[in-house]
């Protein structure tokens, strides 16, 4: 966890316990102080969801050192857009990864339906306790939503998120793979942390790796697959699993 990220969970954490401590002795300032945490908890989500869905960096190269060598393959958008209308397993990794993050983006609407159930039918039933008691109610109100929020943002980093790139339109050199309208260079020799797989059927090969916690993904379709993988075993230096 970054040194950022720990600072932001304790400034919040620290707010818990102050407006907790307000609304148990200062009780006429409650709904004016949910509204100022519900929006700061707003902004912390938000912001969160933007961060740790931004993309890694991943190129430290540039595409005019790759394009000095020689040109080995070109496969322009046309022939990738008719191979993807017949690929139904990204259509459905597509699918699902929209479902997916649709449910990731709702989380905020948990907040507040936690606040409505909390403020109208779990708190009255604490109007006549004592201080103490009702500070625990209420430090333990404003905690559930946030925790919840903290552990679905750590639980799919901890797996990994994968960042899935289609190449329109590429060219193959010998030195590496360019494709220009999208900023990707891919050089070759391909190091270590690559993984090729060769998907024959859909006559894509998948070339993957680890970038920063996220699990890159890029997708080189071709009608002419027994040329691709061929260039990408005798100048990418990589062994192609076939599936």
């Amino acid at each position: 966890m970054r040194g950022v990220e720990v600072a932001t969970h304790a400034i919040v954490l620290t707010l818990l316990v102050l407006l907790a401590i307000t609304n148990v002795y200062y009780p006429q300032y409650t709904f004016m102080t949910l509204l100022a945490f519900i929006g700061f908890i707003t902004i912390v989500v938000y912001t969160g969801y933007r961060t740790s869905r931004k993309p890694p960096k991943l190129f430290d190269v540039v595409a005019e050192e790759v394009k000095r060598g020689d040109v080995l393959l070109e496969v322009d958008n046309e022939e990738v857009s008719k191979l993807l209308e017949k690929d139904f397993i990204l259509m459905d990794e597509i699918r699902k990864q929209s479902t997916k993050s649709l449910i990731e983006s709702s989380g905020i609407l948990l907040v507040f339906g936690w606040y409505f159930l909390f403020f109208y039918f779990i708190l009255p039933r604490f109007v006549d306790a004592e201080a103490t008691t009702r500070f625990i109610v209420y430090l333990i109100g404003y905690l559930v939503p946030y925790v919840g929020y903290v552990a679905t943002d750590l639980i799919p980093r901890r797996a990994g998120r994968t960042v899935t790139y289609v190449l329109r339109g590429y060219e193959v050199y010998d030195t590496g793979i360019v494709s220009s309208s999208q900023y990707i260079v891919i050089k070759f020799p391909l190091s270590k942390e690559y993984v090729a797989v060769e998907h024959s059927k859909r006559k894509c090969v998948e070339l993957s790796k680890k970038i920063k916690g996220y699990n890159v993904r890029f997708l080189l379709y071709t009608k002419n697959i027994s040329k691709l993988t061929e260039i990408i075993n005798n100048y990418g230096k990589v062994e192609l699993i076939p599936r």
